[in-house]
């Protein structure tokens, strides 16, 4: 009990001193200057961006529904075999 109260104001004060002097450190790191971005001009044929981006949007919708179609075919076949049509004669 008695070393609990002697080394606590120890800790405090070593655990404050800790702090200050990493509080200095990074006082004293230098700031970061940050340039503006560079702008460049460019030009965009409109016929030539809406047809290229009309030829994106088709063949990704064909590539989904081909995998939408795969993955329904994998859902939708049989996991297991639960119960058997056949009718055995007992006997």
């Amino acid at each position: 009990m008695v070393t609990r109260k002697l080394s606590t104001p120890a800790a405090l004060a070593v655990g404050l001193s800790v702090g200050l002097l990493a509080q200095h450190a990074t006082a004293t790191e230098a700031n970061p200057t940050f340039k503006p971005p560079v702008l460049v001009d460019v030009t965009v044929d409109e016929q030539l961006f809406r047809t290229e981006i009309e030829n994106y949007v088709r063949s990704l919708n064909e590539e989904i529904r081909s995998t939408l179609g795969q993955e329904l075919r994998r859902s939708l076949a049989p996991k297991i075999e639960v119960a058997s049509n056949e009718l055995r004669a007992r006997g």
